[in-house]
């Protein structure tokens, strides 16, 4: 008996799925969390907006004397628009842009030390998703943007930066329903 790869019948107009991200996967940092929940939701065939709630979590301790540990918790909204290229197989490759919006806010030890910022970003995507099945995917991507943080020390004057350049890979799960 024959057997027959079951076609698959994605990125079209109407489908729908939540997103698991994870990124900041460039620096390969096993003690900080960075990532969020979402959807993406496809306006026509091949075509997708996204939206994200983005979090993040990191949690350092030096090793100088003394010892001290920061604590960075950071939280914001992101989106963007994703373009499939047509579906070989189980691979779609995609291109789009991004934006993001986000508040960060570290403590260091000892002394107290507050450090506050907020990053604005916005960028060009490339991507590929592999579908498992009609239902669950992966995508890996690579970031190409621009940043504008500005922040604040407790004691010190403000501060601000602007980077142009790779900003970061990230991964995603996403389950189509």
């Amino acid at each position: 008996p024959s057997v027959q790869a079951q076609s698959l019948n994605v990125a079209k107009q109407g489908d729908k799925a939540v997103l698991f991200n994870f990124t900041g996967l460039s620096t390969l940092s096993l003690n900080a969390y960075q990532g969020g929940i979402g959807g993406k939701y496809f306006i026509s065939d091949g075509l997708a907006v996204r939206a994200m709630l983005l979090f993040g979590l990191d949690n350092r301790t030096t090793n100088s004397s003394p010892q001290f540990t920061d604590d960075l918790l950071s939280l914001g909204i992101g989106g963007g628009l994703e373009y499939h290229l047509p579906l070989a197989a189980r691979i779609s490759p995609y291109l789009g842009g991004v934006f993001s919006f986000l508040t960060s806010a570290e403590t260091v030890n000892p002394g107290g030390t507050k450090i506050s910022s907020t990053s604005f970003g916005l960028g060009g995507i490339g991507g590929i998703e592999y579908f498992f099945n009609q239902n669950l995917s992966l995508s890996a991507e690579y970031q190409f943007g621009l940043s504008s943080t500005s922040g604040s020390k407790t004691g010190s004057p403000n501060n601000s930066e602007f980077k142009v350049g790779f900003q970061t890979v990230g991964l995603t799960l996403a389950a189509y329903f």
